[in-house]
């Protein structure tokens, strides 16, 4: 009798020995189908090795990860965490109650339409922005529209990342000030937002929890992503935000910022007895119905035996996010593998990484513009043009887009 249970090979495409063989027998060339057969196995075995090795190379990395950070704290305490070289505050739009840092970083010093977008939308929404740019410097095109939108630009050398950024601005301007109600923590690495972005934060409250993300994650240990956080006043008034804060240092190395600042500020918060709570919790987006639908989108790509390729490649990210489900792994990162449920719960944004590199091969990404649209009633159509035009002959292998995608007919025209 064949065996039905599903190989995961190296190349992240669950099979099993009943297809392969059914595959064999079926083939019109055996000597190509035999070939194939081989190569399978051969994957199969490696894939055992690496997955008997995978706990030995964790702790390997772990390792390295933490002489690295040991190795360069001490160059976080040679530099000062007040890096700007230029500071301009609006004189006719003082900061309001509810205060935005947004931290930029662009090479050239551009502010590209998408962040201008995000920047109006977060006007539109009653709030103060302050642009805090890690760039060194602003096109002078750029800077004339920061400052029709902004009430504050700061600067500042390319030092201490995200982090290092939010506590300098904090300094530099002195917050919370006595006025402030909330303090918003935003940065660039997100496209969108796709709709009222209005809507979307009205559902912090700051009543029931004291610091709001939109995503959570379970990567290390639970954290709110901090691409986008929100802080109210039990939180900024808090002895363990200033404690925090004052342990913020640019330090040059970038698993340290991520261990200490970006998780460790939804821990150090919480032991000072501050509630974290998420717009979109995970448990939210994986529930019974989408894990039932995930299970049929499994079973419709394994009954097409790789004919489909758009089911094969959303069959196989199924596969993923049901695995991490069902061992409760929690080794999925939300911004990035969940985010078609994201989307179809009404989160507004997309991960520039996600779209730029992917480096994690998120193999169903190819469908971006087509939730955007049915979901959010949003046209991806100008941002998706800037992406096509960046990425090139990059795109389908960033994006993962079948053959019978438009992007390849457009191709063999040209």
């Amino acid at each position: 009798m064949l065996d039905d249970t599903p190989i995961r090979t190296v190349f992240g495409e669950p099979i099993t020995w009943a297809l392969l063989v059914r595959r064999f027998r079926h083939s019109k060339n055996r000597w190509l189908a035999a070939r194939q057969l081989m190569r399978h196995l051969v994957r199969a075995v490696l894939a055992r090795g690496l997955g008997i090795s995978r706990p030995f190379r964790g702790v390997g990395r772990e390792i390295w990860v933490q002489v690295v950070m040991a190795v360069n704290y001490p160059l976080g305490w040679l530099r000062s965490p007040h890096q700007i070289v230029e500071r301009w505050e609006a004189p006719d739009r003082p900061l309001s109650e509810k205060v935005v840092l947004f931290v930029h970083f662009d090479a050239n010093g551009r502010v590209i339409p998408a962040t201008r977008e995000f920047l109006q939308s977060l006007c539109a929404a009653g709030l103060s922005v302050v642009f805090v740019t890690n760039s060194e410097h602003i096109l002078d095109e750029d800077k004339a529209f920061l400052r029709n939108h902004c009430s504050a630009i700061l600067i500042r050398h390319n030092i201490g990342y995200d982090f290092g950024a939010w506590r300098d601005a904090l300094d530099t301007l002195q917050l919370p000030r006595p006025q402030t109600r909330a303090i918003y923590m935003v940065n660039d690495s997100v496209y969108g937002p796709f709709g009222d972005l209005g809507s979307v934060l009205a559902g912090v409250d700051f009543k029931r929890a004291d610091l709001w993300g939109l995503t959570e994650s379970w990567q290390h240990q639970y954290h709110l992503q901090s691409f986008f956080l929100a802080c109210g006043e039990g939180a900024i008034r808090s002895r363990a935000w200033r404690r925090f804060w004052r342990s913020v240092r640019p330090v040059p190395c970038k698993d340290w910022i991520i261990r200490h600042c970006e998780i460790g500020f939804t821990s150090a918060l919480s032991r000072g007895g501050i509630r974290p709570a998420a717009l979109f919790p995970q448990s939210a987006l994986l529930d019974e119905a989408e894990i039932e639908r995930l299970e049929a989108v499994l079973k419709d790509g394994q009954a097409q035996h790789g004919a489909n390729e758009r089911l094969q490649a959303q069959a196989t990210h199924a596969h993923r996010i049901l695995r991490s489900a069902r061992l409760g792994k929690q080794d999925l990162n939300p911004s990035i593998d969940l985010w078609r449920q994201l989307l179809c719960a009404g989160y507004p944004f997309v991960k520039r990484e996600l779209l730029l590199a992917n480096p994690s091969k998120v193999t169903d990404v190819f469908d971006w513009e087509s939730v955007v649209s049915h979901r959010l009633h949003a046209d991806p159509q100008p941002l998706a043009a800037q992406i096509r035009l960046s990425l090139g002959d990059r795109l389908p292998v960033v994006w993962n887009s079948p053959t019978d995608e438009p992007y390849y007919a457009k191709v063999e025209q040209d």
